[in-house]
């Protein structure tokens, strides 16, 4: 299952590079594009980075496999979360939260477009290919979540990524 999480967040990560090569973060000094996997750092996390896409893995259920397969085939949960807070500087202070929102919600359409990558074992240098891909549904259901009064907006997605299991040997 790590080889289909690291695959779709590897694929989501080079493809905003491209998409706004400045949406990026500083983290551990090392400049980043500006999407994370929750389970990937440290707790608690040392700030919250606003206009960062945040990707929480949740369930892992075996599904129907594909006919004529003898593979069971699973499907991941992404949730993809992230926070908008605006410009204090505005006449109108964080007036501008719907347009960076909706600014998020396009680059978030795009990066998951198309809905497949090819699997890789990252745990290998350089990554090795597992003979399959990873699959997801690139249209996300798009759910608002106002915070502290409304001063920031919450952004709350999910996406169903779906694998085959394969073998790495150690």
């Amino acid at each position: 299952m790590q080889a289909a999480k690291d695959s779709f967040f590897r694929a989501l990560q080079g493809r905003l590079s491209i998409v706004n090569p400045g949406r990026t973060i500083v983290l551990d000094g090392a400049v980043r594009p500006a999407i994370l996997v929750v389970e990937n750092e440290p707790y608690p996390p040392p700030k919250l980075f606003f206009n960062t896409f945040y990707i929480h893995w949740l369930g892992a259920p075996a599904v129907r496999e594909f006919a004529g397969t003898a593979a069971p085939r699973y499907e991941q949960v992404a949730q993809i979360e992230y926070f908008v807070q605006g410009t204090a500087s505005l006449q109108r202070p964080f007036a501008d939260r719907g347009r960076l929102i909706g600014q998020l919600d396009g680059e978030l359409v795009q990066i998951l477009y198309p809905g497949y990558t090819a699997k890789l074992n990252y745990t290998a240098v350089p990554p090795q290919s597992l003979g399959s891909q990873v699959r997801w549904n690139w249209t996300p259901d798009l759910r608002t979540i106002a915070q502290g009064e409304g001063s920031v907006l919450q952004r709350v997605s999910t996406v169903n990524v779906s694998f085959y299991l394969e073998t790495i040997s150690n």
